[in-house]
C-alpha cells in the first residue's frame, strides 16, 4: 500500500520523529524523483546506477581530500597551525563527547546540536547527500538503514541485473524495491522474510 502525505504532514511527521527525519526526506525525495521520471527502461535503470556509483566516489573522494587538507595544512602554514591544533582538539573532545551527545536524551537541544556540528566539521565529515537514495525508489526506510558498503553492494548487485536483461525493457513497477527485500532477505537470512510489495 502506498501513502501519500502532504507538507503539514511531513512537518508533522518530522517534528514528532527526529530520529527518522532523514528516512521521510529520502523518501518524500524518491517519491517525487519516481513521479517526474514515469517509466524506465533497464538501460536508463543501469546508467543512473552507473552515474550514481561515480558521483558517490567523486563525493567520498573530495570529503577525503577535505580531511586530509585539514589535517596537512598546519605542517605547510605555520600561520594556521593555531587553528590545526584547535582542530585536533576538537577532534579529540569529539570522541570524548560524541557518544553523550548522541545516545541521551537530555543533550537533544540546540546546543549540542551545534557542538555536534562543529565536531562533524572537524573530523571532516561533510554530510553530502546520498546519490542511492535519490536512484532508488524505495518507499519506506529500508535503504536508510543500510550501512553504506551494503548500499554499494546492492548498487551493484541491480546494476549486474540491468546489465543481464535488454535494455529497452521497461522496468516493472516496484522491481528495486522488491529487489532489495529479497537481496536483504538473503544477505542477512531474515525470519520471518521481508515480503514483497505489490501495487494496490
Amino acid at each position: 500500500m502506498r501513502i501519500l502525505i502532504n507538507e503539514s504532514q511531513y512537518k508533522r511527521i518530522v517534528e514528532n520523529t527526529e530520529p527518522s527525519k532523514t528516512a521521510v526526506k529520502n523518501i518524500c525525495t524518491a517519491e517525487k524523483f519516481c513521479s517526474s521520471q514515469g517509466k524506465i527502461t533497464f538501460g536508463q535503470l543501469r546508467a543512473l546506477v552507473d552515474a550514481g556509483k561515480k558521483e558517490r566516489l567523486a563525493k567520498h573522494i573530495g570529503e577525503g581530500g577535505f580531511k586530509a587538507l585539514i589535517r596537512i595544512i598546519p605542517w605547510f602554514l605555520p600561520q594556521v597551525a593555531i587553528a590545526g591544533f584547535i582542530g585536533s582538539t576538537a577532534r579529540a573532545m569529539n570522541k570524548l563527547f560524541k557518544p553523550a551527545l548522541t545516545e541521551t536524551e537530555s543533550y537533544k537541544t540546540w546546543w549540542g546540536k551545534v557542538v555536534l556540528k562543529s565536531f562533524k566539521l572537524s573530523e571532516g565529515e561533510l554530510n553530502l547527500s546520498d546519490p542511492f537514495s535519490r536512484i532508488f525508489f524505495i518507499s519506506d526506510g529500508l535503504m536508510t538503514m543500510m550501512d553504506d558498503k551494503y548500499k554499494i553492494k546492492f548498487a551493484t548487485h541491480i546494476s549486474d541485473i540491468a546489465n543481464s536483461m535488454d535494455d529497452s525493457t521497461e522496468v516493472p513497477e516496484l522491481f528495486v524495491e522488491n529487489e532489495l527485500r529479497k537481496w536483504v532477505n538473503e544477505k542477512f537470512f531474515l525470519d520471518p522474510p521481508l515480503p514483497e510489495k505489490s501495487i494496490q
